[in-house]
């Protein structure tokens, strides 16, 4: 029975999901933070740059559109209300500048003149005001004393009728304007800065092909999904659980049941097409595959069925230290197999756990030639004859070739897939590996799932990672730089683990 067949095909193209992406960016906050203070620190340094310090003064007139002794009622109010649109003009005209450019003692133009005078009409009033800026304090002030001595003789000329009055005189400057283009440099700054970062984000997550929720197994991988394993809080310093262990009651109802469930289906699998070993594996470190080959041991045994567990990681063996098991160096599997040590002697019983552990004790330098050998074969096949199952924990299948030559010698194999950490097309490769030798895929296991995260269809997802005091096992040893570590480095590794 092939339960790896599937007519469900892969999506194409990029699959975008708003909630995921939206959550996706909410945890890259300190991203998002340092990105907004860099920028906005590099739009406060250019805005120091290019910006240049000027100082204001500034003069107010009151018009009226006729002598001001004349003037009785509102009517007359409102018509130097319209005429005050016309001295705006008049007052920072060119005629007025060049008055001005004549009487100042400095070498300033019209042209400069006119750029440092701005006139506006106070809004629904007949009171005009001119501001003055300009790089110098004195010049300022020179081209405001300027217009206060010329205004009078620009406008009787201009428009005799009418009546302006100064009402506040010019003032010298003493301080700079406050420079508000350095906060709104920074503010753009901070902005942009936020916004690359969350498009890069953005642009990073969705085209970043993992397995985010638990249909990712069927659509994108076209493998059967064997079961769910949600993450569990794990809590931290002194109250961190390090084994995850289906025993432990306090790990919850989901945890324990999502194996009592995954249990079931291998149980049905292998009846039905005569299995016994099951190899248990995972594209990349750290996706919990040892955890999940010892609770699936636990499961079965549980069940009244004799069951073997064999550490056949033998580049990070990880299963004594997972059930704090000490077992002497005779028993290790590499002696057992080169014939130093009896298989029966090796096989250790762990009456807490009902379950007989074959275990690694040291990491081995020629893991791939021991385990391709006959003796390997003969083992497995002595241990079939002897227990109801026999678990196989190997290293992760993309990153040496261990489980693809143990899947000669199994009769069927367990993926596991940890929530958005290895790509898809890795474990592609891993299934088609599989498929190519002996062992049957069961299926995969979605693990360290998010509880928003666990199903769903595309357009319909609420993904999650899950990271941060939520784990699984935590045995993983670092395949990816190989061996010949010094001791400082060893020390550093058990620390962390």
């Amino acid at each position: 029975m092939d339960m790896n067949v599937n007519t469900t095909s892969a999506p194409k193209g990029i699959e975008i999901n708003i909630i995921y992406l939206l959550e996706s960016v909410l945890k890259k906050w300190w991203v998002l933070l340092l990105s907004a203070v860099v920028a906005g620190a590099m739009g406060l340094g250019c805005a120091f740059i290019t910006s240049t310090p000027t100082y204001s003064t500034n003069l107010s007139f009151v018009i009226y559109n006729k002598n001001a002794n004349d003037v009785n009622d509102s009517s007359d109010i409102t018509s130097s209300i319209k005429v005050a649109q016309t001295f705006e003009y008049i007052l920072e005209g060119r005629t007025m500048c060049e008055k001005i450019a004549k009487s100042c003692r400095s070498d300033i133009t019209a042209e400069e003149i006119s750029e440092a005078m701005s006139a506006s009409v106070m809004t629904d009033t007949n009171i005009i005001i001119v501001d003055i800026k300009n790089e110098s304090a004195d010049i300022t002030y020179e081209i405001a004393c300027g217009l206060a001595s010329n205004y009078g003789e620009i406008v009787n000329y201009a428009y005799p009728n009418a009546t302006l009055q100064m009402y506040e005189e010019p003032f010298m400057p003493t301080e700079t304007d406050s420079q508000t283009s350095l906060m709104v440099f920074t503010l753009i700054g901070a902005v942009l800065g936020l916004a690359i970062a969350v498009i890069s984000i953005v642009i990073s997550n969705a085209t970043h092909d993992t397995v985010r929720a638990s249909d990712d197994i069927q659509l994108k991988l076209d493998a059967n999904l064997l079961g769910t394993v949600d993450s569990v809080k794990t809590g931290k310093g002194k109250n961190k659980i390090k084994r995850l262990l289906i025993t432990d009651r306090t790990l919850g109802f989901s945890f324990i049941e999502s194996y009592k469930a995954i249990r079931t289906k291998v149980e049905t699998y292998c009846s039905r097409n005569d299995c016994k070993v099951i190899m248990v594996t995972s594209a990349n470190e750290n996706e919990g595959k040892t955890t999940f080959a010892m609770n699936l041991a636990l499961s079965l045994a549980q069940n009244g069925k004799s069951v073997l567990v064999i550490d056949a990681d033998m580049r990070k063996p990880a299963v004594c230290k997972f059930l704090n098991l000490t077992v002497s160096p005779e028993c290790d599997l590499a002696n057992v197999i080169s014939g130093k040590t009896e298989l029966s002697d090796a096989i250790k019983y762990v009456e807490k756990h009902k379950l007989f552990i074959l275990a690694t004790v040291q990491a081995n330098d020629e893991p791939t030639e021991i385990l391709s050998s006959q003796q390997m074969n003969k083992l497995i096949k002595a241990a079939r004859s002897e227990f109801d199952f026999v678990i196989v924990d190997t290293a992760p299948a993309s990153v040496v070739a261990d489980a693809n030559i143990l899947s000669n010698f199994a009769d069927a194999a367990i993926l596991v897939v940890r929530e958005d950490f290895a790509a898809c097309a890795r474990i592609r490769g891993v299934i088609d590996d599989i498929s190519q030798n002996k062992a049957e895929l069961i299926g995969c296991v979605y693990n360290y799932a998010s509880t928003s995260g666990v199903r769903g269809a595309y357009g319909k997802y609420k993904y999650g990672y899950g990271y941060g005091g939520y784990g699984y096992g935590g045995y993983g040893y670092g395949y990816g730089y190989g061996y010949g570590h010094s001791s400082s480095d060893k020390a550093k590794e058990e620390n962390e683990n």
